[in-house]
């Protein structure tokens, strides 16, 4: 006869005879105790029982430590999910048996078998499975799609998400695809697909470097764009047009090659500060010099100030106004 059948037995019995409510309250006490054994177990076997969940216990909490620890809620969210769920009920639990071990082997509730130590026994190794399922699958992500998460690694860096938000989504949506796969024992179709995925990713990280590092002067050229200083110095702003393709082309080739990255867009900087250097002597001058023949008039100066900048040894100063270059040639004279 299982309990429910005798507690029900125990309660009909209880009010046919009129008793009163203590007097069932002590039957249903006496009943509970029989069917678990407290009357029978000895204050070594109590003790006994404690032990053994307080050390289950301990295992649970180390396991579930390792959840932040191990950042695990990134590799198998809903496992984690559970196991939290689970510790929210197993922890005040434990503290209740830590505060009267006494309570070891009582039942865990009036329809239930367990004891109470059996209760946190069970809840404790279900925090400890879900933990080790959630390593586990951290495991099979980390060694099939480290490459992927290393290139990841990378496009946050270079602010990709935010450039590229509806390519990079995308992607990331692809790569959370394929830890869901890989949770779920989908190893070989993961792995047949991360070089493709990968392909993409690294096409994204080209753009991502050009924008990155060249972005702001983009903008500039833009502006240049819709300038008069295109039309007073058409072959200066070709110049500054070649520097950018050149740094873009150097760019998505070499796309890991951050230092010569910077030089090249360092370079495409002083063309742009060239053309506005200029500029700023044209319109210095424009009230002495024909619009028709400026260009040539500024290339010349200009051509004949960089052949001193040159043999000062200062290297190439067009980036400064030619005032500002005769002062760095006077300075290297003297």
């Amino acid at each position: 006869m299982n309990k429910f059948a005798i507690i029900s037995s125990l309660l009909l019995f209880s009010l046919s005879g009129c008793k009163t409510i203590d007097s069932v309250q002590q039957d249903l006490g006496s009943l509970a105790s029989s069917i678990t054994g407290e009357e029978q177990a000895t204050p070594e076997q109590i003790q006994a029982a404690y032990e053994k969940a307080q050390s289950v216990f301990q295992e649970a909490l180390t396991a579930y430590n390792q959840i932040d620890t191990e950042n695990l809620a990134q590799f198998d969210e809903e496992r984690v999910a559970k196991a939290r769920k689970v510790w929210a009920v197993l922890e005040p639990e434990f503290n209740e048996l830590r505060l009267a071990p006494e309570h070891a082997l009582k039942s865990a509730s009036l329809f239930s078998s367990d004891t109470v130590a059996d209760e946190v026994m069970s809840q404790s190794q279900e925090v400890i499975s879900l933990v080790t399922e959630a390593q586990l699958a951290k495991q099979r992500i980390t060694s099939v799609l480290q490459p992927i998460r290393d290139e990841f690694a990378i496009l946050d860096q270079l602010d990709a998400e935010t450039s590229y938000e509806k390519r990079y989504r995308e992607l990331d949506k692809q790569h959370q695809q394929l830890k869901e796969m890989l949770i779920d024992g989908q190893e070989q179709q993961v792995a047949e697909y991360v070089p493709k995925l990968l392909e993409q990713l690294i096409d994204l990280e080209k753009d991502a470097v050009v924008q990155f590092y060249f972005s702001q002067y983009i903008e500039k050229i833009y502006g240049l764009a819709n300038s008069k200083k295109v039309d007073i110095f058409p072959t200066v702003y070709q110049d500054v047009r070649k520097q950018l393709e050149q740094g873009e082309t150097f760019s998505k080739a070499n796309y890991r090659e951050y230092e010569q990255i910077k030089q090249h867009a360092a370079l495409l900087s002083l063309q742009i500060d060239r053309i506005n250097s200029l500029y700023a002597e044209y319109l210095a001058q424009k009230s002495a010099i024909d619009k028709d023949t400026v260009e040539a008039h500024m290339l010349s100066l200009e051509s004949e100030i960089y052949a001193l900048t040159m043999a000062a040894g200062l290297g190439d100063l067009r980036g400064l106004s030619f005032q500002e270059q005769l002062q760095q040639v006077r300075k290297a004279i003297n």
